[in-house]
């Protein structure tokens, strides 16, 4: 399944990074080239410079073009630009990995970081280090898009899925711990004492909707490469099951919805193809 295209923010930001990868094999190249003793001739910046970059276009297949100028600063411990830009921004590195692990975990617990939300975060910090040399207003509007775009290899944005607050709340190590140690339990000594045969394990798997809440979703801040961002949120107890069952031989049983009713209505089964119950 395609994932989403990439900003072209993105790209040049994926770009800069290959080519200070590509510049730092250089680098190491012409240290070594440096530090040889021996009578052969050494090889210069310009030739470097062509060495690698043929080198890693036989390997990727992707051209990348060195400065030899700009090999000759570096090697002399010279910083590059994106050092001399990342250093011009609000966040200390430090501090940006704070942000970066901060975001992460809060959407693990369900309460993923909006772009508001990030902005104030930034800003506090920022706030506490910098005092009246902070902007009042905080960090301009854009700014936690490019970072999300800079950072594209941590973090991502998602379509958050609503989760009811005691789902969260229930998701936790002990009773994570708790079920598997029962379901072991249960494979191991069945009803009757006998461990139940693995072709009699089905694989089930629940989806939940909520009416009051399921209309609700964010712009939701979560890891990269998740495949659904949950974010907790106030609501009813009341829930639709829906339960679909297969085995591991490739045959189903129809589905089984689950939803609060005083009476069964024989108009349920109509447009109904899974023949769910």
């Amino acid at each position: 399944m395609p994932g989403k295209p990439q900003s072209e923010a993105t790209k040049a930001h994926i770009k800069r990074s290959e080519q200070d990868h590509v510049m730092d094999l250089a680098v190491a190249a012409y240290q070594a080239e440096l530090a040889k003793t021996g009578p052969e001739k050494k090889k210069g910046l310009r030739a470097i410079c062509t060495e690698i970059s043929k080198e890693w276009r036989k390997k990727t297949g992707r051209e990348v073009t060195l400065n030899h100028g700009t090999l000759n600063r570096l090697a002399k411990g010279g910083a590059r630009l994106t050092t001399f830009n990342a250093n011009k921004g609000w966040l200390l590195p430090e501090e940006v990995e704070v942000v970066i692990e901060y975001a992460t975990d809060m959407a693990a617990c369900g309460f993923p970081l909006t772009h508001k939300l990030l902005k104030e975060h930034v800003d506090e910090i920022c706030h506490s280090r910098l005092g009246d040399k902070f902007p009042a207003e905080g960090v301009g509007k854009k700014w936690t898009t490019r970072f999300l775009e800079k950072h594209s290899d941590h973090l991502s944005t998602y379509t958050s899925r609503p989760l009811k607050d005691v789902r969260g709340r229930a998701v936790n190590p002990a009773t994570n711990k708790a079920w598997f140690e029962l379901l072991g339990e249960v494979l191991e000594k069945g009803d009757d004492g006998q461990p139940i045969a693995q072709e009699c394990c089905y694989g089930v798997d629940e989806a939940g909707f909520q009416p009051e809440i399921g209309g609700s979703s964010n712009k939701a801040i979560g890891g990269k490469g998740k495949r659904v961002q949950h974010e907790q949120q106030g609501g009813g107890r009341e829930n639709t099951t829906v339960i679909v069952t297969i085995c591991a031989d490739g045959t189903s049983i129809p589905p089984a919805v689950i939803f609060k009713g005083k009476s069964y209505q024989a108009s349920w089964k109509q447009n109904n193809p899974t023949n769910a119950s």
